[in-house]
């Protein structure tokens, strides 16, 4: 157990605490650490502790026999209904901790709410459904006019009215049509329906749903307030705290050149000393700042936690300075993360 030497929040290099002992069950905050934003309620602290762990930051629609469906807040709120779901998400919106990008636009059963749903074409004299298109022709000797199909006589075209044979040279194309093979009707346009495939309803455009395709993505200033909050370093340091760690959020560490560093975690075990800053996107001034606390520190682990995959060239600029990044994966948290690479370390070294 860490002893009690002052009352700041820091620790020294010989594995003394300058910070009272932290509690297994608690999570000790320096005491200029900001507070969790008031935008953060019990549902959205669900939601949002989700997309850590997943690692994806972004509410996909689904459109099926159900209609437009959110899975994801259907996993975390099993007992919303998506007329609720919906209403959850826009009110994010409204309050700037979503945005909100239109995908598209989706015809809806006004029966049964269903997107399954597929237009038909029909006769607009009869309403007859057994419809066709046809290439409109004109004889040109005779000067009839009608369908190809009503020309065409086996492999020869042969015309209804003169019973001439036609050749390519002797009809030209009008256009095309259609007809109905129920009262033999020719239309410009057929009179359009939609019927429902989950429970047979037959409608009109005028009876017709049409709604709005949405897809939600945290916004900027949910990024910044995710990536300074409690939310992922609570569920870090709870990980390690289970693993036997002794952890601190928000925490200080006094150098060997005698200056306070500040880190987002602070875990110790032994005489393995892990510190690590958190932020949404990793960049390049990121790793080079946590490099100067390194030097003067001198950890087993310096990490940078991000929620998001790092570049190519960070991933090469953190390895040169032996930052190491650790991201979401939606395979194991970052909790994990961290255990495996300090024990990996110790097989190793076996």
């Amino acid at each position: 157990m860490l002893k009690k030497k002052s009352p700041s929040n820091s620790f020294d290099l010989d594995n003394n605490p300058v910070t009272k002992s932290i509690p297994n069950n608690d999570v000790v905050k320096s005491k200029d650490a900001q507070e969790e934003p008031v935008l953060f309620g019990p549902e959205v602290q669900s939601l949002m502790q989700r997309m850590v762990d997943q690692g994806s930051y972004i509410v996909h629609p689904k459109v099926d026999s159900k209609g437009i469906t959110y899975p994801e807040i259907a996993s975390i709120f099993p007992n919303k209904t998506e007329a609720e779901s919906k209403e959850f998400l826009d009110g994010l919106v409204q309050s700037s901790i979503l945005n909100s990008k239109l995908l598209d636009k989706v015809i809806v059963c006004p029966t049964c709410a269903s997107a399954s749903v597929y237009s038909k074409y029909n006769c607009p004299r009869c309403s007859s459904f057994d419809i066709g298109k046809a290439s409109i022709i004109e004889h040109v000797r005779c000067g009839f006019i009608g369908s190809l199909e009503k020309f065409r006589k086996g492999t020869q075209l042969i015309c209804p009215k003169c019973k001439g044979l036609v050749t390519e040279i002797e009809y030209k194309k009008i256009g095309t049509s259609f007809e109905c093979n129920s009262c033999g009707s020719r239309f410009e346009a057929p009179k359009i329906s939609h019927k429902c495939d989950s429970c047979d309803d037959v409608f009109t455009f005028r009876e017709a749903k049409y709604e709005a395709i949405f897809e939600y993505s945290l916004s900027e200033e949910t990024k910044r307030s995710l990536a300074g909050g409690r939310i992922p370093l609570a569920a870090i340091a709870a990980t390690l705290k289970r693993k036997g760690y002794e952890v601190g959020i928000k925490a200080d560490l006094v150098g060997k050149s005698g200056a306070t560093h500040r880190f987002d975690i602070i875990a110790r075990k032994a005489d393995k000393l892990i510190v690590a800053n958190f932020t949404f996107e990793p960049k390049e001034e990121d790793i080079i700042g946590l490099f100067a606390k390194k030097y003067d520190i001198d950890p087993t682990f310096t990490l940078l936690i991000a929620l998001s995959a790092p570049s190519k060239e960070e991933e090469a600029v953190s390895k040169a300075y032996g930052v190491k990044i650790l991201y979401s994966a939606g395979m194991k948290s970052i909790g994990e993360q961290i255990v495996k690479l300090v024990e990996g370390e110790k097989q190793t070294k076996k």
